[in-house]
């Protein structure tokens, strides 16, 4: 559970929206485009925010005229109608089985996100058939050069073993971003964030866009569970974010199975448990996001409904009196 010299102008580029476009086309980014011959067939309204930055000023010396260095503009590396090829630049182990994934951009890029939204994966199996799998990244959206994506191997997973097979220099092919829940700063009172697992990812993204926006009030709660400590990702990041917003972001973490010396509350996220470390929950203009494992799911919040639809609020949230206005599921 994750940054030019000084042009004289740098001009923001309008990118039409299309949802999942078959078609390829070239790119000035890190990789080149693949064409797409699967359709996606994922449900979710897809809304794509593209944006450019600058940096602005003249370059001087005494001995010379001042020099206005040529615009260099920060563009963004992905493409809503095509799938881009990434490279990979570098593997850090993060648990014993998860990884944190980080791919090369060029220096004047941003991968192109916004809180919340992600991406789709896709690699072709051995017998032609394409795999397709969304992931977040969790590096910050504001970072140049490169992106992360931290990923635990399911050993039954398709997509999560061949990421894991990749190597330096070996590519992915990337495709959005596609939007989740778009979440503005001071939207909010607070936000209460309940993640299992790799789960945690979409809420990173959601820490890291409030806590870094100094005009942001919002309060943030996150109840984090996991088998056993050492399943925690992404911990340090966590509790660097919890030592430097106090009064602003609170973090909680759960394990079913402790170890000799661990402190934290234990078992399952049951609705006692999300009231004792939540008290405010449910209370004001709050928003609770909920994402984990599929039977974390449903015990915390219900499940999901058909075609990737929100479906109705059950579980404990349910017994603490939220309705589906209250919840938005991963």
């Amino acid at each position: 559970m994750f940054r030019l010299i000084n042009p004289l102008k740098a001009t923001a580029r309008s990118i039409p929206r299309h949802a999942y476009s078959t078609s390829s086309k070239s790119s000035g980014g890190s990789g080149k485009l693949v064409t797409v011959g699967l359709p996606l067939g994922i449900a979710t309204a897809a809304a794509y925010a593209y944006y450019s930055d600058r940096l602005g000023g003249a370059i001087a010396s005494n001995a010379e005229p001042a020099v206005v260095a040529k615009k260099v503009p920060i563009t963004s590396a992905l493409d809503p109608n095509a799938f881009v090829d990434f490279k990979l630049k570098k593997v850090e182990k993060l648990t014993p089985n998860t990884s944190r994934f980080t791919f090369e951009l060029e220096e004047n890029q941003k991968l192109g996100m916004d809180v919340t939204s992600c991406v789709i994966t896709k690699f072709a199996k051995e017998d032609g058939k394409a795999v397709i799998r969304p992931y977040t990244p969790t590096s910050d959206a504001d970072q140049t050069g490169s992106f992360d994506f931290v990923i635990k191997h399911y050993e039954n997973g398709p997509m999560s073993t061949h990421i894991h097979s990749l190597k330096p220099g070996e590519t992915l092919s990337v495709k959005g971003p596609i939007s989740k829940y778009p979440l503005k700063a001071n939207q909010h009172e607070s936000v209460s964030l309940i993640a299992g697992g790799s789960g945690i990812t979409p809420m990173i993204q959601i820490i890291s866009g409030l806590l870094k926006d100094k005009t942001d009030k919002t309060k943030i709660n996150l109840i984090f569970a996991n088998v056993t400590p050492e399943d925690i990702i992404l911990k340090d990041e966590i509790d660097a974010y919890a030592k430097a917003h106090p009064d602003r972001f609170k973090v909680t973490y759960v394990v079913d199975k402790p170890v000799d010396g661990w402190k934290g509350p234990t078992g399952y996220v049951t609705a006692e448990l999300i009231k004792k470390y939540n008290p405010e929950i449910g209370t004001g203009n709050t928003k609770v996001f909920v994402c984990g494992p599929p039977l974390m799911v449903k015990s915390v919040s219900g499940p999901k409904g058909p075609n990737f639809t929100q479906g109705d609020v059950g579980g404990a949230l349910k017994e603490l009196g939220l309705t589906n206005e209250d919840v938005f599921k991963f």
